[in-house]
Order: C-alpha cells, then sequence, then structure tokens
C-alpha cells in the first residue's frame, strides 16, 4: 500500500513538472518565419525570433541578421502581401545608400588647351553637396578655386545623371555657374589710337597705321562658365565612388579699366579632364 502511495505521489510530481515546462515553453520566444512589416514600409520574408523580454526581434534573411526593436514592427502575417513589396533579402549596403541622399562631389582636373596660348593647362578644383532627388538624378551646388592669369572662385550648380545603378556605372554632368575674380588682375593690354599717321621724329619719316603709347592696366570681372562632361563612376565596397570624366568648357571672362572706357572678354574653350570623389 506505502510503495502504490510513493508511486502515485512520483507520479503526480512528474506531471506537475511537465505542465510546468509546458507553461514556460509557451511564453518563451521561438523562432518562427513570416513576413515581416516594418514602419519604414519594408516588408521582409524570412525568419524572426523575439528577446526574452520581447522589446527586441532578430529577422534572418537569406545570409543576413539583424536585430532592430520591436517597436519597429507594425505586423507580421503568415501569408504574403499582395499589392506590397516583400524584401525578400536584406541588402545593408543597398538600405545604407537609399538613406543617403545628400552626397558630396568632389573634382580636381584640367583644361588643355592650344600649346601657343599662354594658360596652356590651367588647373580647377569643384567641390559640391547633392542631393538625389530620383533614383538616377541629382542635383547640387558648390564652389571650388581656379587657376587662369588671375585666380578665380566658380559658384555653380549641377545636375548628374547616373545611366544604371551598377558598381561600375556611366554618368552624365551639367554643370553651369559665374567665375569671381579672388585676386587683382595680372592682365595688360596696350592702348591703341587709331590715327591716320605715325610720324618718326628721329627718321622725319610718315608711316600710315595706328600708335600704341602705353599698357593699360585692366580689373577682372569674372565671368559665366558652362561645362557639359560624360564620365564614368566606380563603386566600392565602402559605398565611396571615384569617377573620371571629360567634356567640354566655356566660359568668359570679363575685363575693364578704371575708367570703364575699354572693355575685354577672353573666351576659353577648352577640353575638361577631371577626378573626382563621391561620398
Amino acid at each position: 500500500m506505502i510503495k502504490r502511495i510513493t508511486l502515485l505521489c512520483l507520479l503526480i510530481c512528474l506531471l506537475q513538472s511537465v505542465e510546468a515546462q509546458s507553461g514556460n515553453e509557451a511564453f518563451y520566444p521561438k523562432i518562427e518565419r513570416g513576413y515581416v512589416e516594418l514602419k519604414d514600409g519594408r516588408i521582409i520574408r524570412g525568419q524572426y525570433i523575439y528577446s526574452s523580454g520581447f522589446d527586441k526581434i532578430r529577422i534572418m534573411t537569406g545570409n543576413e541578421s539583424f536585430v532592430m526593436d520591436a517597436s519597429e514592427v507594425v505586423r507580421i502575417t503568415k501569408r504574403k502581401p499582395k499589392a506590397e513589396k516583400v524584401v525578400e533579402k536584406f541588402d545593408f549596403e543597398e538600405d545604407i545608400q537609399l538613406i543617403k541622399n545628400y552626397f558630396i562631389f568632389s573634382e580636381l582636373g584640367v583644361l588643355p588647351g592650344n600649346p601657343d596660348n599662354i594658360n596652356k593647362m590651367p588647373l580647377i578644383f569643384h567641390t559640391s553637396v547633392n542631393c538625389k532627388f530620383l533614383e538616377k538624378l541629382s542635383a547640387g551646388a558648390g564652389v571650388g578655386v581656379e587657376f587662369y592669369r588671375e585666380t578665380y572662385l566658380p559658384v555653380t550648380i549641377n545636375g548628374i545623371y547616373k545611366f544604371n545603378n551598377n558598381r561600375v556605372a556611366p554618368f552624365a554632368m551639367l554643370q553651369a555657374g559665374y567665375q569671381i575674380p579672388i585676386e587683382g588682375s595680372r592682365t595688360k593690354v596696350a592702348n591703341v589710337y587709331p590715327t591716320s599717321y605715325y610720324i618718326d621724329y628721329m627718321s622725319s619719316s610718315f608711316w600710315p597705321g595706328p600708335s600704341v603709347n602705353y599698357d593699360m592696366d585692366l580689373k577682372a570681372k569674372g565671368g559665366i562658365l558652362l561645362n557639359p562632361s560624360l564620365g564614368v563612376m566606380w563603386q566600392t565596397r565602402s559605398n565611396v565612388n571615384f569617377t573620371f570624366s571629360a567634356g567640354y568648357r566655356f566660359h568668359r571672362l570679363r575685363y575693364n579699366n578704371k575708367e570703364k572706357e575699354y572693355d575685354l572678354n577672353v573666351d576659353y574653350n577648352r577640353l575638361s579632364l577631371k577626378l573626382g570623389l563621391i561620398f
């Protein structure tokens, strides 16, 4: 009789232990599979598991795994949504690129021209802040420094269009602006008078033609610039892009004297070759 009572007590204790364990497992997070909808609009298909405090959630899709606050989850469903985009695989680099709509584009280059020109290959540098308006189109504004006879500060606006989103992608760029002189003019011209005859008093002879009296100092006033170009963009794994571009550069530099009696326009029609960095 005592043995039966002891055996019955052991059986009751075992059943209570199993029931308690089952109750704990019911409230302990498990790995499940489904469609996780987030507040930013993404729906990610894969496995998920909550933390023991249910304040964090780990989502596993493909070869990727990431943890976020449970408050970022809108809902979790077992069936695939019909009218919404589902992220089959979480791409961290692509997600960061979508968030980073603003970027800095810096370029260093030269303007090759006729070897007979005084400025054979002026050095130019530009940097701009750009905003991505569409998937492949962005625009921005910037400043730089350019070295001709005088040093100029170009203030520009530009538009950039990428033809695809591959790691190596061709692009087109249009840059326009105004050159502001930041130092005194080094340009001088001869003051020419269109007289009928030039008189050489030493030889007592007359020579028809204009006379040149003295050099005239001119003041740099700056001018407009226009630079369409085509190039190639290389994207690294660290989300930094290197660029090379070639294009056509036109700009007009204006000069006049203090009395504003004489104006001079100097037009540049050059090939632009530039190396760039986007980050």
